[in-house]
């Protein structure tokens, strides 16, 4: 099983931090395998690739992605992706680079599914890339490193595993293991939840922590579970691109990643604040919240009132709990973030907080227009 350390790798290497409005550095240009390409995090890479002058070769299983030099139809769960042989041979001859980030995300989803798409659709995948002799790059998730207090926190537990986020953190570690098998070189990224763009807040489809902030914006939680200062992990979609593409641009080699906000993460008393704060410029009034450790809820809140509201109700608090058990950390991350050159200043507190302003500024600028069109 993957180690995951307290200090995690280093790139040697210098990388770039350009943005996609700015010119490139010269590159040569490649011939990139992507899976995932029409996900959060595909939609995000796919114009830092097209920045760098890399043709982009796009396995698309059920919808093509827009904007792509070319989408080839395969399916990663099945042997060789889906294809025949000689597309297969085909395929390895002219790729250069696989970035895989594909997989099943959803809680809901059973353990399966996420097997068959996290752990062995991740071993196909590597296995490909080992036959045409070129470098992968995985992505994983940060959230390896805090299975045993996701599990403790109810994804063990029967009424509760159907939507725990224990399963998902379980598949992507024994995606891991499959990845190493296949042998190969294999640089595994793991960031933390993905929120929108850096400066927009642009988002392919809403995350977790997007949930949340909805539900605060709404009204609709009647508390946090979590301590105030515990931490609350994510990573703009930009910069997990960012540092993908300079992986890619740098000659990707075996090492592992964590693109995390690690200790410049924001507190959870900080997060709800800036939804707040970002609420009243819109005119939206929120109700304070107040935040009761986990453990509160479970002694109290549960015994007390679960036996006198309705299944609805039960089922939101399950669910909420659930979230925050991947969503509020007490101690921090590992985080790689602020050793990789041209990514420094998005590890800082100030960048994180500026992030998560701009992705909520973008939920509510999409809420009002929705009610405007409505």
């Amino acid at each position: 099983m993957p180690t995951y350390p307290e200090n995690p790798n280093h790139l040697e290497n210098t990388a770039s931090s350009r943005t996609p409005t700015d010119p490139p550095h010269p590159a040569r240009p490649q011939t990139v395998l992507l899976t995932g390409a029409t996900g959060v995090l595909g939609t995000a890479l796919l114009p830092y690739l097209r920045l760098r002058h890399h043709k982009v070769i796009a396995l698309a299983h059920r919808r093509p992605p827009p904007a792509c030099s070319e989408v080839l139809a395969g399916d990663i769960t099945r042997p060789q992706l889906g294809l025949d042989i000689a597309s297969y041979r085909h395929l390895c001859a002219r790729t250069d680079a696989v970035v895989h980030a594909a997989g099943m995300v959803a809680f809901g989803s059973g353990r399966d599914s996420m097997h068959t798409v996290n752990v062995e659709g991740a071993g196909r995948v590597a296995r490909f890339a080992a036959d045409a002799g070129v470098p992968l790059i995985h992505v994983s998730t940060a959230y390896v490193a805090r299975y045993r207090e996701i599990l403790a926190a109810g994804g063990n537990r029967a009424e509760r595993a159907g939507n725990s986020p224990a399963d998902y953190v379980a598949s992507k570690m024994a995606g891991e293991e499959a990845v190493a098998a296949a042998g190969g070189s294999v640089t595994v990224v793991r960031p933390s939840i993905i929120i929108g763009d850096s400066v927009t807040g642009e988002i392919a489809e809403p995350q977790g922590l997007h949930t949340f902030a909805q539900q605060v914006l709404r009204n609709r939680l009647p508390f946090v579970p979590s301590d105030p200062a515990s931490y609350v992990d994510f990573v703009p979609q930009d910069v997990v691109a960012r540092a993908i593409v300079s992986l890619l641009d740098e000659g990707a080699h075996t090492a592992e990643y964590w693109l995390s906000g690690g200790a410049h993460a924001l507190t959870c008393d900080r997060l709800v604040q800036v939804i707040v704060e970002a609420a009243a410029e819109a005119g939206i009034a929120v109700r304070p919240l107040r935040v009761l450790a986990p453990d509160v809820v479970e002694r109290l809140v549960r015994p007390a009132f679960f036996d006198v509201v309705p299944e609805w109700a039960q089922t939101r608090l399950d669910r909420l709990l659930d979230m925050s058990s991947v969503l509020f950390n007490e101690e921090p991350l590992p985080s790689s973030l602020a050793d990789l050159p041209g990514l420094e200043a998005a590890a800082e507190t100030q960048a994180n907080e500026d992030a998560w302003r701009a992705s909520v500024r973008r939920l509510i600028t999409d809420r009002l227009g929705a009610r405007a069109s409505a």
